[in-house]
Order: C-alpha cells, then structure tokens, then sequence
C-alpha cells in the first residue's frame, strides 16, 4: 500500500513538473516564432541591399564601357570628368579604371609615344616585378593589356600605370574571358596592391580605329577593358549598415568567371552563451544571388538567446511557473504525507479499538466478529470451533502484594505463553482483568478442544520472571463447543464459564469441558 502510494506520488509530481515545464515552451514558443519570423526578414532585407548593389555594379560597368566607346582616345580629363560624377554618385565603388590592347610587336613603340606625349617615366611593368613576388600562372595573349586610366587618382596606386593585366594571376583568366564576350567578367577577391582586399568587374570594349597623332596619348583604343574595383568593405559595411540585428552572422561567398569561390566579407558576433546553444535553436538560411556577372552565395546565421525571448511579461510569467514548479510538489508531497500520518492515526486508533493496550491482544469486540466469522464458516461448510475461557489462578494475590506493575507483567507474559501454545488461525483475547477467551477453529472432535486447552495450561504454568522475581501462575480453563453447547456467543461463553467455575470448585489449576448442551 505505501509503496503504491508512494508510487502514486513520483507520478502526480513528474505529471505535475511536466505540465508546468510544457506550459513554459508553449509560452516561450510564439517568441521564439516572431524571431524566427524576424529574422527571415533580415534575411530578405539584406539579400535585397546586396542584389540591388550587384545590379548597380553592372550598370555602372556599362555606362562607363558605353563611355569609353564615344570618348576621344587621348582625352583622359572628360573621362575623370565621367568618372567623378559616377563615384559621388555611387561611392561603394571604389575605382574605375580601362586598360588598352597593345599589339605584343608594338609594345615598345608605344611606350615610346607615352612617354613623348604623356609621361616621361611611363613604361610597361609586369606585376610580379612591381610586388617583388614570383610570377604565377597567367594566360597568354596575343596583346599586352596595360592599365592607362584609372579614378580616382591616388598616390598609392599611381605605380599601377603600365601594368599589364595579363601579368597580374588573378585577372589573366578574367581577362581572357572577356574575349568575344559581351557580358561582364568577375576575377576572385584578392589583396589590393595599396592595401584591402577586392574584386574587379571588367567588360571588353571595341570600337572603331581612330586616325593616331604621334603627337597626342593614345590612351583608349580600338580594344579595351573597363573595370570596375570594388572593394569588399564597401559591400560588408552596406550590410552591416542595414543589418539592425547585429547577431547575425552574415558572410559571402562570390562565384568568380573560373568556377572557383571567394570569401567576399564575413561580420563578426558575440558567441552565444552555453545555456543559448543548449536551450534554443540555432537559425539559419542560405540565399543564391544569380547575378549575371557576380553570382554570390549569402550565408545567414542566428543563434537564438534567451535575452531575445525572455520579455518583462515574460519573466514573470516564467517566475510563476518556477514558483508552481517548486510549489506544487511540496504541496503533493505535504499533502501524501498528510494522508500517510491521516492513515497511520486511522489505523492506530482502529487497532486500539479492537485490541487490548496492555497485552497487544484482540478485546472483545474484535473477538466478536471472528467469532461471527467462524460461525458462518460452521453454517456454509459445517466446521465446528470451541471456546475456551482462561481465568488465572490467585492474580489478585499478585496484585496485592507485588504491585500492579507486576501484576501487568505477569499479564503480559501470559499473553505471549498463549500465542506460542496456538495456532495463527486461533484468536485469544483479553476479556477482562485476568480472564482471556479463545475461539479454537476446525475443531472436528470434542478431545481435539481439550488437548489444545491442556496445551494453554501447561504452557502458562511456568513460572513467569518479573522484577518481583519468579513467580507461579496457573489458571483454570472452561471449554464449550458449537453447535453441542451452543450457537451464540453469550451461551458458549456462558457454558465455558460454568466449567470453569466448576474447575474452581475443585482447586483450580484444570480443564473442564461443558457438560451439559444447550437444550
């Protein structure tokens, strides 16, 4: 029973802990959805910002290909001209410049002309020399490509006259692409020669051959490429500009001409907390810009923190749940052990109710109702039982004289001589001060009852040690049977007790059985 109970009480306590935990993520649940929703949002908001400058780079190339088209070839001050204007106008971009074909068998003389008609110290660089690094893989052309122009002018870079773009790794293949191509050709993001990286977007532009004046530059000619520089910051502080949560991670992955992939820019957070990671979800999304000439792969990162979902209101709805969450098995638990203490109370005062506080035995009334058991086993099976009414020999001598401490011992040790001398299926039972009766069970002949009478009285002849010291006890031990001297309790007990009186008469110390049957 009170492991069941007990059992009972696991159960109402985890079904208790788990109400108030579901009720947390069902409350936790439509914050963490508006984040969700919320960040979708930013997904879509930045991916806008970065697609409409990817179009703006393109369009920017073609007006000023378009430019370079109609532009008198020496007349670099209307091309300054064009370019200022477009930069003020767009200034994530960082630089236009347009470099020129120049016949391999024709390089000399025409770093000649530049040098007559513009620059004294103009001449052809490879790129390799000028960074004093190794020279790389390029693709081989049938022209030399040097840079010409180039705004906005920078000190820094000015030494990026005359280089051949061909000589510079990462733009021969985006070179050689733009070849027969009318679209725009993006190279991979590398490190500027004046410092930060970038990528450039170039264009291939022809027009028609224009009478030479030895005496004039020829800085545009009938084949060019416009470029476009861009440097990555320029994009990653547009997004982060427009990116009003600053943890999300947002980086770019930009698809050059070649194939191969470049890291465009990544922003930087705050690392989630342990708890963060452990308790909530970790958002995400991956965005494909298929731009024509900069196809570039957004990759979004969110992960949740319980800052962004534990609102004021929130708080303290949760401290209510912590509060039943503490609460409510500390009630159940008071409350089953209020039950338990109602029970052992209810069992105690049951038990006193039918036993005798001093020898722990039945009373009277709870050997009543065995005897109405045993008699209705007698009426549905035919079994019939005994009575034996026990009176001890001289007690109140004992009382008298030793005290009734002793006295009780003596009871005591009487009781517990009678529980050893019968059955478990037998009662005894304390009737009076120092009378005791016995309802013996399964009694099929007459002498059983008398041998287990003998037995009692044998077994409480000894002496009984007390703190008066050993003393004699004996009894005298009147026996009744139903149905032969009676169907009820007072008649049985009635027969047993003139036999025992009868036992007085002689000297006490025997067992008599009742003579005479109920008439």
């Amino acid at each position: 029973m009170l492991t069941r109970r007990r059992s009972s009480l696991a159960g109402f306590i985890i079904l208790a802990v788990g109400l108030v935990g579901f009720s947390a993520l069902l409350l936790l649940k439509p914050e963490t959805e508006r984040r969700e929703k919320r960040f979708s949002e930013y997904v879509q908001n930045i991916s806008g910002i970065v697609r409409n400058q990817l179009d703006t780079n393109e369009a920017v190339l073609a007006g000023f290909s378009a430019f370079l088209q109609a532009v008198d070839q020496s007349d670099t001050e209307a091309a300054a001209r064009y370019a200022a204007v477009v930069l003020a106008a767009y200034p994530h971009i960082y630089m236009l410049e347009a470099a020129r074909a120049v016949p391999i068998a024709e390089q000399a003389a025409f770093e000649d002309l530049l040098r007559r008609t513009w620059r004294p110290d103009f001449q052809l660089k490879d790129f390799p020399s000028l960074t004093h690094q190794p020279a790389q893989h390029q693709v081989y052309l049938n022209e030399t490509w040097p840079v010409l122009f180039m705004y906005p002018l920078l000190p820094e870079s000015s030494s990026i006259y005359g280089v051949k773009l061909e000589t510079v790794a990462y733009l021969s293949y985006a070179l050689a692409r733009t070849h027969n191509n009318q679209k725009p050709v993006v190279s991979p993001v590398f490190s500027m020669y004046e410092g930060g990286d970038a990528y450039i977007l170039m264009q291939s532009v022809s027009r028609p051959e224009q009478d030479r004046e030895n005496t004039r530059p020829n800085f545009f000619g009938s084949k060019m490429v416009s470029l476009l520089l861009i440097k990555t910051d320029s994009l990653q502080d547009a997004v982060s500009y427009a990116n009003v949560d600053p943890l999300v991670r947002v980086s770019a992955v930009l698809k050059t001409s070649a194939g191969s992939e470049s890291n465009v820019f990544s922003t930087q957070t705050e690392q989630a907390g342990i708890l963060d990671r452990l308790l909530l979800p970790a958002l995400s999304d991956r965005v494909e810009i298929r731009s024509v000439s900069q196809p570039m792969t957004l990759l979004f990162e969110r992960q949740l923190r319980l800052g962004d979902i534990l609102t004021a209101e929130t708080l303290i709805i949760l401290a209510v749940l912590a509060g039943a969450f503490v609460l409510v098995p500390v009630v159940l638990i008071r409350h089953f052990k209020a039950i338990e203490r109602a029970e052992v109370e209810h069992e105690r005062s049951a038990y006193l109710a039918t036993h005798d506080v001093l020898t722990q035995l039945p009373n009277r009334y709870l050997f009543a109702d065995r005897f109405d058991q045993a008699f209705s086993d007698w009426k549905v099976n035919g079994v019939p039982f005994a009575v034996l009414l026990i009176d001890l020999d001289h007690f109140k001598d004992i009382n008298d004289k030793y005290g009734h401490e002793v006295g009780d011992q003596v009871l005591r040790a009487v009781a517990n001589r009678m529980l050893q001398a019968t059955r478990s299926c037998d009662t005894i039972a304390r009737y009076g001060g120092d009378e005791f009766v016995i309802l013996v069970t399964g009694i099929i002949h007459p002498e059983s009852a008398e041998l287990r009478a003998a037995r009692v009285l044998e077994t409480i002849a000894q002496t009984v040690v007390t703190s008066a010291g050993e003393l004699s006890i004996s009894c005298s031990i009147g026996v009744s049977l139903c149905p032969i001297h009676g169907k009820s309790l007072d008649t049985l007990l009635k027969a047993a007790d003139q036999a025992m009186y009868g036992v007085k008469q002689l000297g006490r110390k025997g067992v008599a059985m009742t003579e005479s049957p109920e008439a």
